[in-house]
């Protein structure tokens, strides 16, 4: 009986998944995506109107005959708030079910911090954002965070190897002592992947890669219409993928990400701006340290350095999804990350590199993300909106 339970909880769990991803929607047509009964969606969805979860919609179908009366997600019946965690940045947004922003905090460091100091930072801005929502009468429902791995999903315990120093801290205990709401937390990647599912061009796609290209790399994999983790929760860190490298010392292996990454492409820039003497760059550096935003402006502004680097980062960001066809050959990769918006140029560089690497393979349809400077803390809310309404249908 605990099965059967279980299994048309989760059958539940999927039907409110897809009327996020192709609303506004016919019963009909669920039940011709979801592969369930007509009979079975219509008692399914009739629980969902009863928990306020979806409505319908004032738009009917079109066509002849009888009118389809569609379906949506009711914004108003979960509040969240999606936290992405960065070295040096952390973004805070409150949403509704429909993913609407309905108020946003930022914290910048100029330094990268410890994992410690990082969480008591996000302390401090949710209990801005909370007083704000208090007093906007918003109930938040849950909080849902990602933040560059390893971290156990479940748990929500993050090591410390993308901050300073080295520190295991249960991040999901931690938030919710302080602030009193369910928290969920997921890899960075991993929460972009989900928003990429539900809000992004994932939507029509039962599986494809998001690729995500920022200081580390790494690739969220959605497989039928489930984010896959892996056994061990290593699945997609495609910036650890090793290669051997030879030197006069003899033998090395270097990753991945000592080339393709963004901090990689900085440093590449940096150089080229000092062998030049000249440029936006390199007026730049005389009065502080570069930054990607200063490597994007300078792409802008026509910085031979600038350009240079970027197209170095089109380069090893096509070599990644080279790697990803042969590995996964899904149907789409979305591509994340401060470079994703740069200039619609960077994706057809992708796109053309990759058709030279593969050489006659075929090339799966490839995109820069819509989300892509949300796509992390969007994804944290939908984890959190996801386990809401699990939680109302259970």
């Amino acid at each position: 009986m605990l099965n059967i339970r279980s299994s048309y909880v989760k059958t539940k769990e999927i039907l409110y998944t897809l009327i996020h991803r192709y609303q506004p929607v016919a019963r009909s047509d669920l039940a011709d995506i979801s592969g369930l009964t007509r009979a079975s969606v219509s008692n399914i969805v009739k629980e969902f109107l009863q928990l306020g979860l979806v409505q319908e919609s004032d738009k009917k179908g079109v066509g002849i005959g009888r009118k389809k009366v569609l379906l949506k997600i009711n914004p108003k019946s979960i509040h969240v708030i999606g936290v992405d965690i960065g070295r040096r940045n952390i973004v805070a947004t409150v949403y509704n079910a429909g993913g609407k922003i309905l108020r946003t905090e930022r914290l910048f460091s100029p330094s990268i911090k410890t994992l410690h100091e990082s969480v008591e930072d996000v302390k401090r801005i949710l209990s801005r954002i909370l007083t704000w929502t208090h007093s906007k009468e918003i109930h938040i429902d849950a909080i849902g965070i990602g933040i560059p791995g390893p971290v156990d999903p479940e748990k929500g315990i993050v090591h410390s190897a993308h901050f300073r120093g080295n520190e295991i801290v249960n991040l999901k205990e931690s938030i919710e002592i302080s602030c009193k709401i369910p928290t969920f937390v997921e890899k960075d990647v991993n929460a972009a992947a989900l928003g990429e599912q539900w809000f992004g061009d994932g939507k029509k796609h039962d599986s494809f890669v998001y690729l995500l290209v920022v200081e580390g790399i790494g690739a969220g994999m959605i497989i039928d219409g489930h984010l896959y983790r892996g056994v061990h929760d290593l699945a997609g860190k495609v910036g650890r993928f090793v290669f051997p490298a030879i030197e006069e010392n003899g033998k090395r292996i270097f990753i991945f990400e000592e080339f393709g990454s963004e901090i990689s492409a900085l440093k590449f820039a940096e150089e080229n701006a000092i062998k030049s003497k000249n440029g936006y760059l390199y007026t730049t550096m005389q009065k502080r340290q570069l930054s990607i935003g200063d490597l994007i402006d300078g792409f802008r502004e026509k910085d031979p350095a600038a350009i240079e680097a970027v197209d170095s980062m089109a380069y090893y960001t096509a070599i990644t999804v080279a790697n990803l066809v042969f590995f996964a050959d899904p149907d789409l990769i979305v591509i994340g990350g401060d470079f994703a918006g740069i200039s619609p140029r960077f994706i057809q560089q992708v796109r053309e590199e990759v058709e030279t690497i593969l050489n006659g393979h075929p090339l799966p349809e490839l995109r820069a993300s819509p989300i892509h400077d949300i796509s992390i803390s969007l994804g944290a809310a939908t984890r959190a909106i996801s386990e809401v309404a699990s939680k109302k249908l259970s």
